[in-house]
């Protein structure tokens, strides 16, 4: 029998972004608070995590990326791994979507786990370009962490343990992946900031949840945007097209509550 892993996701911080900084040209007179996340992944005798959050050096006098106001780092991570009963050195493994300075930024907690992440990500990592470097996408603290670390590196689709298969899904970034497992609650797809919230998988949204449990009214793409929305930062359009196709074949029949997107409020409720 196949393992059904649990998924469980963690508050490591949020940044108050104007929508138009996830789906561009649409309701820019909406502003909300979007969660930096991670993920649990629990079994029987197994502790996985997908993502560790930001850091807090990229906090500066209360702001992140963008200048927007945010909190997080360290500290929000280490809470929210004590409050689902974990200890850092019990997780075994962490996959990384990406190795964005808000998805990898807390990195060095896990000295006992096998770290997994895509080769071409590892090359983004070492020679990023320079609106790359001018946004402070990478942290480049992070290189030698990773240098003295039991890290795997990945080249495309791989199933990584039962119930959990690693896509490579760039676009986003060149070694942007998804995580496709079988929870108890069904199949889930953890797609990293391909889609930062479910609004931009499904074009015709028309609300969604925000922190504090409130629906808030958003105005469905106009036809030319097409089935997906992509958010602001996308280093290859193309790429992120098709990884967009992809995913969407993999989940099938299944509805929006396939998709675990990486800033998305509604996961914490």
């Amino acid at each position: 029998m196949a393992t059904q892993w649990r998924l469980r996701a963690l508050y490591a911080g949020k940044i108050r972004i104007p929508k138009t900084a996830a789906t561009p040209g649409l309701d820019p007179d909406i502003v909300y608070d979007a969660p930096y996340l991670a993920f649990l992944l629990l079994s029987a005798n197994r502790i996985v995590l997908v993502d560790t959050g930001i850091s807090e050096k990229f906090i500066i006098d209360g702001k992140a990326w963008g200048g927007f106001p945010a909190e997080g780092g360290q500290d929000y991570l280490l809470r929210s791994l004590a409050g689902a009963g974990v200890n850092p050195a019990e997780v075994d493994t962490v996959i990384f979507t990406h190795l964005h300075n808000d998805h990898a930024g807390n990195t060095m907690l896990f000295e006992n786990a096998r770290l997994i992440f895509q080769k071409d990500e590892w090359k983004t990592l070492l020679d990023p370009l320079p609106v790359m470097q001018l946004r402070k996408d990478y942290d480049p603290a992070v290189v030698e962490h990773l240098r003295n670390m039991n890290c795997t590196l990945v080249d495309g689709d791989l199933e990584l343990d039962d119930g959990i298969m690693l896509l490579k899904t760039p676009g986003h970034t060149p070694g942007s992946q998804s995580v496709m497992v079988h929870t108890d609650q069904g199949l889930r797809i953890l797609v990293g900031d391909h889609w930062p919230q479910c609004f931009n998988a499904f074009s015709q949204m028309t609300e969604f949840v925000d922190l504090n449990g409130d629906t808030r009214v958003i105005t469905p793409a106009p036809a030319v945007y097409g089935r997906f929305i992509p958010p602001s930062v996308v280093y290859d359009y193309y790429d992120w097209y098709d990884s967009c196709h992809k995913i969407m074949a993999l989940m099938g029949t299944g509805g929006p509550e396939c998709i675990v997107a990486g800033h998305e409020p509604l996961l914490l409720r």
